[in-house]
């Protein structure tokens, strides 16, 4: 399918694509580049790096596949970085959760070149961060949405959809502004509400949690992502954001109103509504 793969951020996602290519054989070589020495010699020491190198020139240099598995704000920096030492009809793709800006900005950059930028989310990950946390199957049985635009190659389009099969993940294609407010309300809004929600138990003793059930470990467990990297993420994607805080707020508002006047019928209506959606998302496929 690709015959030198390069990933460029071996973290918990560019660690876990890397495995999964090296496992499942879908590529001769796999290059591997990594911002920090201590990175570079972890990458070393792993059976899925064919190579490591400490520039973005050596590391994409014959690829014709890279994958750019950076923090979002990082993402178009790099792809600029390497584009004059791409090979022509080179595809880059990126993992990036927010999809306009990064799409926009890599069309423009790529304006002139022969090379080609689609985007892509895997919507697989975990509260935790880095190669050690990676994992061959990681990305399996989840959801890849990809975001070409208008000028993005069918041929190559179709290339990538069957790369993400091929790691057992199952894609799909959107417009990147369909994208971000989608996982605006599926996403970035669940990070933001656990992280309220831990947030706001910050003044009770820590030797009280020893008494909360797993309810309240269940509901706050992705508050544990690192703080920069969601950062970057909640900024580049807050219009959508704040158009889904807005409909959480009000659906908050409602059974706090409904507590303040003690109407039982509205908080089970509430509850009630809230079990449905539950169901769908436990059962959706």
């Amino acid at each position: 399918m690709f015959k030198n793969i390069s990933i460029i951020g071996p973290g918990l996602i560019g660690a876990s694509v890397a495995m999964a290519i090296s496992k499942s054989s879908l590529a001769d070589q796999v290059k591997v580049w990594a911002r920090s020495e201590a990175s570079r010699e972890k990458c070393k020491r792993q059976a899925w790096a064919d190579s490591v190198h400490p520039t973005i020139k050596e590391a994409v240099q014959g690829c014709d596949l890279v994958i750019i598995c950076t923090p979002v704000d990082t993402i178009i920096p790099l792809f600029t970085e390497m584009l004059p030492h791409l090979n022509p009809g080179t595809l880059v793709t990126d993992v990036g959760s927010v999809k306009s800006t990064i799409c926009k900005e890599a069309l423009t950059a790529s304006k002139g070149s022969k090379c080609h930028f689609i985007g892509a989310h895997p919507m697989a990950g975990s509260e935790k961060a880095g190669m050690e946390h990676a994992s061959a199957t990681l990305l399996k049985d989840a959801t890849c949405i990809l975001t070409p635009d208008k000028e993005s190659p069918p041929e190559l389009l179709q290339m990538l959809h069957q790369f993400w099969e091929a790691l057992g993940m199952r894609p799909f294609s959107i417009e990147a502004q369909a994208h971000d407010a989608l996982v605006a309300q599926i996403s970035h809004l669940p990070h933001i509400v656990a992280a309220s929600l831990a947030a706001s138990l910050k003044g009770l003793d820590p030797d009280l949690f020893k008494f909360s059930g797993q309810g309240l470990k269940d509901t706050t467990r992705i508050a544990g992502g690192n703080p920069k990297l969601w950062e970057s993420i909640l900024s580049q994607n807050s219009s959508a954001i704040l158009d889904s805080i807005e409909q959480f707020e009000s659906a908050l508002s409602a059974i706090k109103t409904s507590l303040k006047n003690q109407d039982v019928a509205a908080i089970h209506k509430a509850l009630e509504e809230g079990q449905s959606v539950r169901g769908k998302i436990e059962h959706s496929k």
